[in-house]
């Protein structure tokens, strides 16, 4: 699922909030918090050119078969380190299970795109030499609880 997929009931339930209906607010009420702000990488670019350069290493190598182990960073049980091995681009079966939306580095990519195009409150991501995300941390929505999450990359093995 991705990671706007998961966030979907968090954003309604914070527009809810915003707008007053969750609490019952008079019309017209203000909930007293700030405007929401994008991390300061997401809005100056930065974040959005270290994507592409990480995407432009990646795509010059063109690596098609490749394993890694990943760990997903969230408010959920833990599975622990997870092998993810794919083939001519694709995930294996069992490694499309473990990983879902982060079975590869492209959907690695998309995640991180995802995040940046929503303009997520903190967002911290460092690339590894091929451009394989090592290590994506992210707060999307800055007044929601429990939203935050990420994932880690480790013995990334072309193959």
């Amino acid at each position: 699922m991705s990671i706007r997929a998961r966030l979907v009931p968090i954003l309604v339930l914070a527009a809810a909030a915003a707008a007053g209906a969750a609490f019952a607010l008079p019309a017209g009420a203000q909930t007293g918090l700030p405007p929401a702000t994008p991390d300061p990488g997401i809005a100056d670019g930065s974040a959005q050119r270290a994507l592409d350069q990480a995407r432009a290493r990646w795509k010059r190598l063109k690596i098609r078969n490749y394993d890694y182990e990943v760990i997903q960073i969230c408010f959920c049980p833990s599975t622990g380190w997870q092998l993810i091995k794919v083939r001519n681009g694709v995930p294996t079966k069992r490694s499309q299970a473990a990983a879902g939306e982060i079975a590869t580095v492209p959907r690695m990519f998309r995640e991180i795109q995802e995040l940046i195009d929503m303009k997520a409150h903190r967002l911290t991501v460092r690339y590894g030499a091929r451009g394989v995300p090592a290590e994506v941390q992210s707060d999307p929505i800055q007044y929601a609880v429990d939203d935050e999450g990420g994932f880690d990359v480790r013995r990334f093995k072309r193959r």
